[in-house]
This record gives C-alpha cells, structure tokens and sequence, in this order.
C-alpha cells in the first residue's frame, strides 16, 4: 500500500510538471527552468515563486499561492501578467541570479528584469496586495499635465527608452520656470496631439524638486532646461529662447530631422554635460574666454537661466589662462570649478582576493568595497555570481574585494563581521556597513551613492534645490575672488573629511556669495560651512583647517531633526543615543495621513530638543534623538520586537538600545498617544524612569539572562561548582534548541537584537 501511494504520487507530480511546461502562456501557472525562464520573461510582467519542494514554509506558502493565482491569473493575463514558479533544487543558480537568498520568495519581473520581490511565508492578504502592487505599478495610466506626460523618478526611464522625448526639466520655485510655463503651456497645448498622432517626438515635464536625482542624471544644471531623448539617449539641449514661437518652431522642424533620419544613427558621446558642439581648432585662451562670456550673456538674457557649459576644451584652456596668469596661480576658484580626472579604480573589473597578509598594503588608499564571507555560508554561495558580476559593473569607479573569514578570522573580527556575508565599505581605515538587499542594481545604486562627488553650484536655484531636496545640505561658500592659501586649505581640508565619512553628495560648493547670501542669510561672512536642515542654518563654529573638529561638527550634524530610519542609517540612530523616539507610520493610509503624522512628531522633537536640549541652557540627563519609521517596510521587524501590528499604527516607541529594553505605554499604562503632548511627556518620563520596560530579547535570550544572574549570586556561597555545571548545561541547551527553532524557521543569522532588521 505504502509503495503505490509512493509510485502514484510519482506520476501524478510527473503528469502536472509536464503539464504546466507544456501549458501555453495563459495559463494559471507555468513551471521556469533554466530552459526557458529567459524566453518567457522577456516579454511581459511575470511573478514567479521560487521555493524548494523540501521546504516546510513553502509547503504552508503553497495553498495561499494557489488561491490568489485560482482567483486572478486569468484577469491579469489580459494584462500580460503572468505566474510562474522555479524549483530551486534544481535550479540553485537561477535562484541566486534571481537574488533569492530563501525560500518561499516571490519576485516580480517586467520584460525580463527583476523589480520587487516579497520573501518568507506570508499571509494570502500580503500576496494579494504584492501582485495588486506590481498590477498597478505595470497599467498605471499616464498622467498629462499641460499636455505633456507627467514623468518622474518611477517612470523616466521607461518611458523615454522608445521614441523621440522633448522632455522639460524644471523648478516650481524657478521664476523663469514659472515665466516659461504658460508659454510651454500654449505650445503644447497646440503640438502635443499632433506630434504624437504623427508619431514623431512625445512631450513631458519633470519636476526637479520632486525628482532631483532623474534631473541630476539628465543633463540639468539649470533651470529651466529642455532636453531631447532618443531611444533613452540623450540628443541635445534646445536652444534660444523658452518662448510659444521659438518652441513651437522646434517642435515642428523635429518631423523633418526625425524622416531624415537624423535621429536612426548613434549619437555622439556627450561629456561634462555639455551639448554643444566644438571644433578641435586651437583657439587662443583669451579669445575662447571672451567668446564663452559672450554665449553666457546671450544665454542670460534669452532664457534668464543662471547657468554655464563647460567643455573640456573650455576647461583646459581655462586653466591654461590661469596659468599664465600671476594673479590666477593660488584661485581657489580655478580649483574648484576645474574639471579634475576622477581616479580610476578596478580598472579591470574583478574581484580581488584578500588576505591575512596583503589586507593592510591593497587597502591603504583608495575606496574598497570588500564581501566578509565563509565558504560553507548558502548566502554567500548565492551571492559568489552575483559579485563577480558587480565587479565587472564597477570597474573604474570602486575596488572590490573579498575575505575569506575562515582563513582570516582575525582580520573579520577586527571589522566587526556577525554575519556572512557581511558587505563593507572601506575607505582609508573608515568603514561603513552595506545593509541593504545584495542584489545587482541595490548594490550599483550604493557604490553610485557612496561615490558621489561635492557639487559646484552657480546659481540661486541650484542652492534652494540643494536645500529642499536633502535632509541634510553642506555649504562651503566663499568668494571667487579669495585666492589665499587659507581658502584653499580650507577646502582641501572639508572636501577630504566629507570623503572619509561618505558625506560627499551632501556637500555643495558655491564660490559666489551673493548666491549663499540670497539662500542662506545676508549677513553670511566668506569663507564659511553651514549645514541647511529642518529649516535653520547651523553655522561651524571651529577651524575649517581643524580634521578633529570637521569631522566632529560633520558627524554631530549629519541627521535632520526627524529622519526616516532606514537600513542604511539604523546602526547611527540606535548607537548614538541613550533613547530613540520611534514614530511608526502607516503609509499604505495615503500621503496626508504620513505627513500629519511626521509633523506631529518633529513638533514633539521641537518641543523636547527646546525645553531639555543643551543649546536650551540644560544639561540632558540622557541623549534623546527621533526617527519616523514606514511600518510596511518595517513590519515584521516591528511585530518581533516591539509587539505591535499594522492596528496599533501609528505608533510611538521609545527604544533603549544600550539596555536592549523600549518602551510602548505612558505613565498610566495606556498606549502613547500619538500627539505632540503624549510623545513629549512620554519621553520625559521615560528618561527620568517613570515608565514600565519591556525588553527586546526573545525569552531564550532572558531566561539566559536570569540563569547566569542565578549562578553568580549564589555560587560565593555554596561554591557552586556542581550547581554551575547544570545551569551551564540547561542554558547551552536552551541556546541550541533556539538556533535549531530558528535555522528551521529559515531565519538568518545574527542574534534577534533591537537593531538588526530582515
């Protein structure tokens, strides 16, 4: 009997995976191999379940997939969604190129690119709303405005990778923005339908303010700007005049360049931003420096626009004026505006490997991204092709490495590895934790970040944008004019600190002091470092030749009074405090409901920084700092350790991380209210010790706790050899029966603790 229901289950698994591979696209599920899972998902958007068959999570994951795939596969198949699933036993390196580090996870993935996934056993309700989500994200309707596509940070690329784009980049603030808008507003108003009936150029607008780093990316250093786009490739900047007659005239000449074919060839590689063509003549300095003045002026009075081109040219003849020049030799101004080599690392995109013995000598300089790994770790194994391949997308931007913690167990410890893998970034002995997901573009994305030069800034717009759109903005003004030594080092001396501590795309350069004194203050003095956050300027006070004292003032500033706690920024808000303010929201409710919530508690933050903070005359018995937390991002996380669920949100808990213990209710034993009032009094009670704790260890962890506390109070008296022995034995116990609970559960590493996050 048990041999026929063996042999039966046998055919019967056979019978379905050779049905659902033979299944034309349609079909509720589809069974992905290696064989065709490149084919079908190049086309379309596809969720695909990836679990392995001797997984008791995916075994309880399996009923919740097949009701939500029964209830929707056909509907969204009209839609070009489709369901798929890979075995992951059979096809480990699929999996690990599909950044699967385990099972059940369900990863999303339009025209054969991997865009979101939702990983472990979740509830029907979470996977409802996962497909819902990628279903909303593939058919979201294009938005117009002015008639042109509304585009931004979420659809930029996607849409302008077809066809020919006149795309317009700008400022709401912007006053020439707003002088140009009703004149784009007419032109499109008349082109849009046409153009587009005829197939010839697509018009949309992005806003810089809201989607500063689409702009930054774009060919922007100016507002307003209008760009073309061919097949994602940047054309050209449009010229003249942002007037109805001028744009329009554009609009039109662009059907007779796009039959032309103007726009089938290649386009020319575009450097330092510039759009504008040069020939290779030697042209003497004075007369290229005239001639440049003269195209910034006419450029000023026909757009009003503060901003001007470089190109290469311009720069080298530049620098060679300064150099004949006595007066020009020390300018500041000549270096920071001069377009300097960038260093080039990994210049042949491999992994190096790194040791006990060439650590220290192939670190010494230079920027290293470097995997802490363990050969026998499964995530490690999945990450190996990974990482050979983000060598190879980094190359002359970062070097990378990896140590193998087997071999150098010494050198693991003393950066502080808990976990494998454990992804740093090492710059010159300052290292800074990778926490986010290790996968290609995430990891692409920070090294991007990370590298990120100062910015030279050459005109109000550019300053205000800096101000609104970073939680924190770092000005280091002074004026063109100062060529001192003093000045010079001063620069040296910030520009190296920032660097160090990967602060650099938070520093902005302005060499004009009319432009920081229009943004900042009037009565701004040069050379001068202020800090733009939560609305104030916090001026340095100290030596800005001073290392100690940079990086101290950089580092005590580096937060705005709320921020959002993140990955990348958790170790900071927990670590350097003696209590965290935790505002947990729930942003599924819409972007009112986030935003009154956030200002409820910067007011709170306001209110305590004022009547306890030390710049109010007191002396805080303990450092207290506040954060707001995006609860779906967060919320197993926040369900683990402070016991509380998407009902409870909003939420407000006060973390002690040095005592791993938080609190949840005020001084009557009811939840905190989220007000002004409730968090403030909270707070205060909680520091003075008003408040009953709940502690953030699991019970195994606490009964450890007690256990040991029980050894050492009676072991002075009874000599507690034989009594140690068997608590020893009881707690080792109760640890190992934790860790197996836990690798069953598919946990990850690291002990349950109140800042390590999945």
């Amino acid at each position: 009997m048990h041999f026929a229901r063996i042999f039966s289950g046998l055919l019967l698994a056979i019978f379905s995976q050779a049905l659902a591979q033979g299944a034309p696209v349609g079909q509720k599920t589809h069974i992905l191999d290696v064989s065709n899972f490149e084919t079908l998902t190049k086309t379309g958007t596809w969720i695909v379940k990836h679990f392995s068959p001797a997984c008791m999570h995916c075994l309880s994951f399996q009923p919740k997939w097949d009701k939500v795939i029964s209830d929707s596969s056909l509907e969204l198949f009209e839609k070009d969604v489709h369901f798929g699933e890979i075995n992951c036993l059979e096809n480990m390196e699929l999996c690990q190129l599909n950044s699967v580090e385990g099972w059940p996870t369900v990863v999303a993935f339009e025209s054969g690119k991997h865009t979101e996934k939702l990983a472990g056993d979740k509830s029907e309700k979470k996977l409802r709303e996962f497909v819902q989500q990628t279903v909303d994200r593939v058919t979201r309707a294009q938005r117009y405005l002015e008639n042109s596509v509304v585009l931004d940070s979420t659809n930029f690329t996607q849409n302008i990778a077809e066809g020919l784009w006149l795309v317009k980049l700008y400022s709401p603030e912007c006053p020439h923005c707003q002088t140009m808008a009703p004149e784009w507003s007419k032109m499109t108003n008349e082109m849009a339908g046409e153009m587009v009936k005829k197939g010839v150029v697509v018009l949309g607008q992005v806003d810089c303010l809201a989607n500063l780093k689409v702009c930054a990316d774009n060919h922007v250093d100016g507002y307003p700007t209008v760009n073309l786009f061919f097949n994602s490739a940047f054309i050209e900047e449009m010229r003249g005049p942002y007037t109805y007659k001028n744009m329009k005239d554009y609009v039109q000449n662009l059907e007779g360049r796009a039959n032309a074919g103007e726009f089938d060839k290649a386009p020319e590689p575009r450097v330092n931003n510039d759009n504008r063509d040069w020939d290779e003549e030697d042209v003497k300095p004075a007369e290229k420096k005239a001639e440049e003045q003269k195209r910034v002026e006419e450029k000023e009075q026909k757009k009003g626009v503060e901003k001007t081109h470089k190109t290469p040219k311009d720069d080298a003849d530049a620098n060679a004026n300064a150099a004949d020049s006595a007066d020009s030799v020390d300018s500041d101004a000549a270096v920071v505006n001069a377009k300097e080599p960038a260093p080039q690392y990994n210049l042949d995109g491999e992994v190096v490997t790194l040791t006990r013995e060439n650590f220290a000598e192939r670190t010494a300089s230079g920027p290293w991204f470097i995997k802490f790994y363990a050969p026998w770790c499964g995530h490690c194994q999945q990450l190996a092709p990974v990482w050979t391949k983000f060598a190879h997308e980094t190359r002359g931007k970062v070097n990378i490495g990896e140590v193998n913690c087997d071999d150098a167990g010494t050198l693991c410890s003393k950066y502080n590895v808990q976990g494998y893998p454990s992804l740093k970034l090492i710059w010159e002995g300052e290292a800074s934790d990778f926490k986010g997901s290790r996968d290609l573009d995430n990891m692409l994305a920070f090294v991007d970040g990370i590298m990120a030069q100062p910015r030279v800034l050459q005109s109000v717009d550019e300053l205000r944008l800096a101000q609104t759109s970073l939680d924190v903005a770092y000005v280091f003004a002074y004026s063109s004019s100062d060529t001192s030594a003093k000045t010079k080092s001063a620069l040296a001396h910030i520009k190296a600190n920032v660097q160090k501590m990967f602060l650099s795309k938070q520093l902005n350069i302005v060499s004009d002091m009319s432009i920081a004194k229009a943004v900042i203050s009037q009565n701004l003095s040069a050379p001068t470092l202020v800090a733009l956050k939560d609305g104030k300027v916090v001026r340095f006070e100290g030596s800005l030749t001073s290392d100690d004292q940079l990086r101290e003032w950089f580092y005590a500033e580096r937060f705005p009074l709320l921020p959002e706690l993140s990955r990348e920024n958790s170790d900071d808000l927990f670590f350097d405090t003696d209590y965290l303010v935790l505002v947990v929201l729930d942003t599924s409710k819409g972007a009112d409901h986030t935003t009154e919530f956030r200002e409820i508690a910067r007011d709170a933050a306001i209110e305590y920084t004022r009547v306890h903070g030390a710049s109010a005359g007191h002396t805080p018995k303990s450092s207290v700092r506040f954060a707001w937390v995006d609860g779906s991002k967060w919320a197993s996380y926040i369900e683990r350790v402070f016991r509380l669920t998407q009902k409870d949100w909003p939420a407000v808990v006060i973390a002690q991380p040095s005592e791993d213990r938080f609190f949840t209710t005020d001084v009557k034993g009811g939840i905190i209210e989220p007000s002004k009032m409730g968090i403030f009094l909270a707070v205060r009670a909680a520091v003075e010790g008003r408040l009953r704790a709940q502690s953030t260890n699991s019970i195994i962890v606490q009964v450890v706790r007690v256990a040991m506390g029980a050894v050492s109070a009676t072991s002075a008296l009874l000599f507690g050899t034989i009594l140690r022995a068997l608590v020893t034995l009881s707690v080792a116990g109760a640890i190992g029966y934790g860790i197996y609970r836990r690798s069953s559960q598919g946990s990850r590493g690291g002990t349950y603790n109140i800042v390590k996050v999945e």
